[in-house]
């Protein structure tokens, strides 16, 4: 890993000061916290939290006046910041706002009050606004420097705010208060923004200083602006940069304000696409329609349908004129179920029995000619097929499915028994509604073997009824998709019933943001890898790093993988080709101030392989490559 550093240029360092107010950081540790109920709030930490304990500071910070040596902080989330000594051994601030500093009390602390400085005082949450990341964060990285960041803020309740600001403690006592450019333009009102020792200091009629106009406190630690909106308290800090710095009399001067420039942060900035987006035909279904009962007749009378269990779901096969031989008659005392019109009844057999992708403990038997592997039946009491109907299923089943009626006079029942390990689920003679004769009975019987977990359908007789009544026959897969399409089960089988194969974009990301202070593990994650071999549900993919980004991308056709682009134009260093079990692969990467320098771009690509004798089901790709979208991570010291 020592080639790429040595391809990257040079860069240097970002003046001090100018590398906060960057998103996505820590959220220094802030727990639920409000000044009357202290560590018991119940408070979302985002709305009112207060650093868990006190932060130690790398530097004693002056504040005439103030009490004891402060030489640790609270960091509040609402814009404030509480000093204390560390000898006092206190549990929080002393005096801390209620919500957020927003009243002369609350900016002199009472007595024995923390000193504090105020960022943005006022009550303040994090932002509501969609892609809002709200983070609190406390960067020490620079010497005799402390920044503190509320990132992503918004006033208490207002929906569509969404600013920054950062405060910077100096270590010769000064402050500086830096505003981000996304303030509202209006009614940005009741913020107070300023500086204490605490203690009571001042008075309750001290007034509120115009901090844009350079005013200076004299010999009172305390300078601040109460932003009421009537002139000259009409919010004017967005975009600027504000310091309060001490004059030598114990109190503070506030120096003109300069516009803020924002930092360039870390961070990792997804570009391009990866291939492919596809969905293969529907496989979960197997059905034949019949709109009467006498073609439904002639089709399956004397058939049988094996459904053989595979890992993902069945082989089924047509077994022509066998349906008496494999036939299981209920013995005498065979429970009856389902012994009423337009019902299902659920089942528990004494074992789980296997199905794709776990077992089954519980079963449920329609009237109407449905065995669904679940506690809650497919198609609840309809009585009148469609395929549209199976569209919505949720459940693995079978079906047989008609207006089958074992509470009509002269009808047999339906039964369920085990013998031998096999569930036998027997239609004996049920009547079918409607249509003459009168008397006209189907017996047919589901078979589970209750140790393969594969099931057959055996059709013995089918109702001699004229009658109109529609007939499905088949299974569906659990889970809903796709109304199926009628298929001939006599001429159409074996089929293979699988879910059916989708494709997403091979998709590549990375987190967390690439800092060098002194440096940061980056986890680079690709999801939706396609199987080497389909079925066999090994994963092989690798990831390169590249100094030589290619925005624009470059299709792969030329080597048979069409539609998949190249998002970096060298190899610079392979991460390492990964085998997985699933379909996701990660590699760590670690960027430090050794080898990078501060805006240093690196470009990151994913592949996945496959075996190129099974190619694509849409015919794309014989080269056996799909690639993921490109990543370009961006380093900073923050």
């Amino acid at each position: 890993m020592t080639r790429l550093p040595a391809l990257l240029s040079a860069a240097a360092l970002l003046a001090a000061g100018a590398h906060a107010q960057c998103a996505q950081g820590p959220v220094a540790n802030l727990v639920s916290w409000t000044s009357t109920s202290g560590f018991a709030a119940t408070n979302p930490v985002n709305d009112e939290g207060l650093t868990a304990t006190a932060v130690p500071l790398p530097f004693a910070f002056p504040m005439a006046g103030a009490i004891g040596t402060l030489d640790e902080m609270w960091v509040n989330s609402n814009g404030e910041i509480y000093l204390t000594d560390s000898t006092l051994a206190l549990a929080q601030p002393v005096g801390g706002a209620l919500f957020g500093v927003n009243a002369i009390a609350e900016l002199r602390g009472g007595l024995n009050g923390s000193a504090r400085i105020v960022a943005l005082g006022g009550d303040h949450q994090g932002s509501a606004v969609s892609g809002a990341n709200w983070s609190v964060n406390i960067d020490s990285s620079v010497s005799n420097q402390v920044i503190v960041s509320w990132i992503d803020m918004r006033r208490f309740g207002n929906a569509t705010d969404r600013f920054s600001f950062r405060a910077t403690l100096f270590s010769s006592g000064a402050v500086q208060f830096d505003y981000g450019p996304t303030f509202p333009v209006s009614g940005f009102t009741g913020r107070w923004v300023g500086i204490s020792i605490g203690n009571d200091v001042g008075l309750a009629t001290t007034p509120s200083s115009d901090l844009s106009a350079g005013p200076d406190s004299g010999t009172l630690g305390m300078l601040y602006q109460n932003f009421t909106g009537t002139a000259p308290n009409v919010w004017d800090l967005t975009g600027q940069s504000l310091t309060l710095t001490p004059n030598g009399l114990g109190g503070y001067t506030a120096l003109p304000l300069v516009p803020f420039v924002a930092p360039t942060c870390a961070s990792n900035q997804n570009y391009g696409a990866g291939c492919y987006t596809y969905t293969g035909p529907d496989t979960a279904n197997l059905f034949q329609f019949f709109p009467d009962v006498p073609a439904a007749k002639a089709a399956l009378e004397t058939n049988v349908i094996q459904f053989g269990k595979n890992p993902n779901g069945y082989t089924a096969t047509w077994l022509p004129g066998l349906a008496a031989s494999l036939y299981v008659a209920p013995s005498l005392g065979a429970p009856i179920i389902a012994n009423a019109d337009d019902t299902t009844t659920t089942i528990v057999p004494s074992s789980p029995i296997p199905v794709p992708g776990g077992t089954a403990a519980s079963w449920t038997v329609s009237s109407n000619g449905i065995l669904t592997a679940a506690a809650t039946g497919n198609q609840g009491t309809g009585f009148t097929p469609t395929l549209a109907a199976t569209a919505t299923a949720t459940g693995l089943a079978w079906y047989v499915w008609a207006d089958h009626n074992p509470v009509e006079t002269g009808s047999g029942k339906v039964k369920w028994e085990e013998v031998g390990g096999v569930l036998y689920v027997t239609f004996d003679g049920v009547e079918m509604r409607g249509g003459t004769p009168t008397l006209a009975p189907s017996t047919f019987q589901f078979q589970v073997d209750m140790t393969t977990g594969d099931v057959t359908v055996v059709i013995v007789s089918f109702s001699v009824s004229n009658g109109t009544n529609d007939v499905l026959v088949g299974c569906t897969l659990a889970g809903a998709g796709p109304t199926p399409v009628s298929q001939d089960l006599a001429t159409n089988l074996p089929f293979v019933l699988f879910p059916p194969l989708t494709l997403s974009p091979l998709s590549l990301s990375a987190a967390p943001r690439p800092t060098i202070n002194p440096s940061t593990v980056v986890t680079y994650t690709a999801t939706n890898l396609y199987e080497f071999i389909p079925t066999s549900g090994v994963y092989l993919s690798t990831m390169f790093l590249s100094v030589n980004p290619l925005p624009g991308g470059f299709d792969l056709g030329v080597i048979g993988a069409p539609g998949c682009n190249a998002y970096i134009s060298t190899l610079d260093l392979d991460l390492g080709g990964q085998v997985t079990l699933a379909p996701t692969a990660s590699w760590n990467f670690t960027y430090d101030n050794v080898g990078f320098a501060p805006g240093n771009v690196i470009a990151a690509q994913a592949i996945c392989l496959f075996d190129p004798t099974f190619p694509l089901p849409n015919g794309q790709n014989a080269f056996g490559l799909t690639t993921s979208n490109g990543v370009l991570s961006t380093i900073e010291i923050y």
